[in-house]
């Protein structure tokens, strides 16, 4: 249900911004460990669908940037993001969701290309699938990548 919930609220937040903002410009990022698909709506708002993965766990979701300084080559940036979990360990399986909120800054060392680094607080519940077992708690999360844009404004 709730991958249901995120997948619909990602749909209904990030595409029609991407497909009606006038001026968009996209990205196409690597971060640290997955890939993202990034839409600069104008100079103060970026969205994104990010994922990530690694041995046995995936993270999908979207995000949200409000950009509050621009000077120079540098970006800074505040925003949040929801995510659905999917995990299996050797022990359990499940899936769960991530919701948190961050502040970081991208630096273009071309025009077109960003380094950015972002950290901020998250709350993550996950839920065994064999167990009836729920864990959540508010946890820490930084985030490094690197961004190629494409079109729209700079």
């Amino acid at each position: 249900m709730m991958k249901r919930i995120l997948t619909a609220a990602g749909f209904l937040i990030i595409l029609p911004s991407l497909l009606f903002a006038e001026g968009k410009g996209w990205g196409v990022g690597v971060n640290y460990p997955g890939l993202s698909l990034k839409c600069r709506l104008n100079a103060k708002q970026t969205v994104e669908l990010k994922t990530q993965f690694g041995k046995d766990i995936l993270v999908v979701g979207p995000r949200y940037y409000h950009n509050f300084s621009s000077k120079g080559k540098t970006n800074l940036f505040f925003g949040g993001e929801a995510d659905y979990v999917i995990f299996k360990g050797d022990s359990s399986e499940g899936s769960g969701f991530a919701a948190g909120a961050f502040v970081g800054g991208e630096y273009f060392t071309t025009p077109n290309f960003g380094v950015s680094l972002d950290i901020g607080p998250a709350y993550i519940s996950l839920k065994d699938k064999n167990e009836d077992v729920d864990e959540g708690g508010v946890d820490f999360i930084a985030n490094i990548g690197l961004t190629y844009y494409f079109g729209g404004e700079k």
